[in-house]
C-alpha cells in the first residue's frame, strides 16, 4: 500500500507525506491488528536507518527491498545479559578483506526476527568491532540479513532462530532469540561509521517510541468503542427512580458508574491521540520548518515530548483497557469478548522501547536539562500561549 515508505522522499520510493498524516493513518491499522502493523513500522524504521547512514551499496541492497515491502526489518539490540543496558552489548564483528564483517553473538526479544510473510528479514544490529573501546562508545551498527544476496540468489547467512519468546500478548508478531555466527559465516555490513551505532540507533528508537504511544492509543481506542457498544446493548438493572420491579431493564450505559468509566476512557483516548499527533507534528516541523530557528525549536520540543508521548499513553491506556473489561463485567474477564486480548497486548507498551522508568530518566536526565533547559522553556512558552 506504500505505507512503509510513505514519509520518505520520492527518490527512495516514498511520497513524502507528513509524519503526522502517516501517524494518524497507522492508528487505524494498529487498532485493527497491532501485530500485523508492527511488521510495517519496524521495517520503516530499519529502512530509514539504512537510508540515513548507510553507504550507496548498502542502501541499494537493503533499503529498497524494505521500502518496497519485499523484505521486512528489525531492530536487534537486546542481548540475554543486557536488556536496556546497551553499553554491555557483547556481540562481536570481525572485519574481513571483502568489506563485510563476521558477526558472532546472540540477540533476544527480536520482534519479527523470523517469519514467512516475506522472503527475507534484515536485522539492524548492534555489535562491537574487535578492539573497540568499552561502553557505549564502542558499539557499531550493522545490517545483518537472515538471507544474504549472493550470485543473484538469496543464501543462508548463518542467522538461526534459537528459540521463541512466549508472550502474553502481541501474538501475531513473533519475538525470537537469534543465534548469530554458529558456523562462522554470519556476514554483516557496517552502517555509517564505526563506534557510532548507539547514536544512529536512537533515530529508530525515537521513531519507535512515538509509535509505541500510538499503539497504546489505538489499542485503548478500539477497546473504548467496544465498551460503548456493549454498554448500549447490555440490559441490566433499572433506574434508581424505578420502584416497579416489573419495568423493563435498561442498558447499562444509563447507569452513572458505567458512564463514569466510559468518560474516563474517552478522556484518555482523546488526550493520548492529541499528544502523539503533536509529537509527530513537531517531527514534521523539525524537518521542514520554514526557518532554522523554527526547525530547531520544534526539534527541542519533539525531543522533550518523545518519552512523554511513549509513556503516558502506555500507562494510562492500561487503565483505559482495564476499564473496558470492567464495563463488560464477567464477560470482560473471558475470551468471549476482545478487551482481555487488548489488555494483554497493551501491557507490553510500558516495557518495550525503554520501560517507563527509563523514559523518566531520559526525560529528566537528558531532555529537560539539555541546552540549559531550552526545550522545557520552549514547551512552557507554547503552553502559556495556548492558555492565554
Amino acid at each position: 500500500l506504500g505505507l512503509i515508505s510513505a514519509t520518505r522522499p520520492p527518490e527512495v520510493g516514498g511520497q513524502q507525506l507528513p509524519i503526522t498524516v502517516q501517524t494518524m493513518a497507522l492508528s487505524y491499522l494498529l487498532a485493527a491488528n497491532l501485530s500485523a502493523a508492527g511488521y510495517a513500522f519496524l521495517t520503516t524504521g530499519a529502512a530509514h536507518l539504512v537510508e540515513a547512514f548507510g553507504s550507496d551499496a548498502v542502501r541499494e541492497t537493503y533499503m529498497r527491498p524494505m521500502y518496497a515491502g519485499e523484505w521486512t526489518g528489525t531492530m536487534a539490540l537486546t542481548e540475554p545479559h543486557a536488556g536496556s543496558s546497551l553499553a554491555d552489548v557483547r556481540s562481536t564483528a570481525t572485519p574481513t578483506a571483502d568489506g563485510h564483517y563476521l558477526i558472532r553473538g546472540e540477540k533476544t526479544f527480536i520482534s519479527g526476527g523470523d517469519h514467512d510473510l516475506t522472503e527475507n528479514v534484515d536485522n539492524l544490529l548492534l555489535a562491537r568491532i574487535e578492539g573497540a573501546p568499552a561502553g557505549i562508545k564502542g558499539v557499531s551498527l550493522f545490517v545483518v540479513p537472515r538471507l544474504r544476496p549472493e550470485g543473484g540468489a538469496l543464501v543462508p547467512n548463518d542467522v538461526h532462530t534459537a528459540g521463541m519468546i512466549h508472550k502474553i500478548g502481541w501474538r501475531g508478531l513473533p519475538s525470537v532469540i537469534l543465534s548469530l555466527g554458529e558456523d562462522g559465516d554470519c556476514r554483516g555490513w557496517l552502517v555509517g561509521e564505526p563506534h557510532r551505532g548507539i547514536r544512529y540507533m536512537f533515530q529508530m528508537m525515537n521513531e519507535a517510541r512515538i509509535l509505541v504511544g500510538l499503539s497504546a492509543a489505538a489499542t485503548a481506542s478500539v477497546a473504548y468503542h467496544e465498551a460503548v457498544a456493549y454498554a448500549r446493548e447490555r440490559l441490566q438493572g433499572r433506574p434508581l427512580t424505578a420502584r416497579d420491579p416489573s419495568t423493563p431493564q435498561v442498558p447499562i450505559i444509563e447507569h452513572a458508574d458505567v458512564r463514569r468509566m466510559l468518560l474516563r476512557q474517552k478522556a484518555i483516548v482523546e488526550g493520548s491521540l492529541c499528544l502523539v499527533a503533536m509529537a509527530s507534528r513537531y517531527a514534521d516541523v523539525a524537518a521542514h520548518g520554514a526557518t532554522s530557528e523554527e526547525r530547531q525549536r520544534a526539534q527541542l520540543q519533539r525531543d522533550l515530548l518523545t518519552p512523554v508521548a511513549k509513556s503516558l499513553p502506555a500507562e494510562r491506556w492500561l487503565e483505559a483497557n482495564s476499564l473496558a473489561i470492567q464495563v463488560h463485567g464477567g464477560y470482560g474477564y473471558s475470551s468471549e469478548y476482545q478487551p482481555e486480548a487488548w489488555l494483554r497486548d497493551q501491557k507490553l507498551n510500558t516495557i518495550h522501547e525503554g520501560t517507563t522508568g527509563i523514559q523518566s530518566m531520559d526525560l529528566l536526565g537528558r531532555k529537560v536539562v539539555a541546552g540549559g533547559g531550552a526545550a522545557l522553556r520552549a514547551f512552557l512558552e507554547e503552553v502559556g500561549a495556548g492558555v492565554a
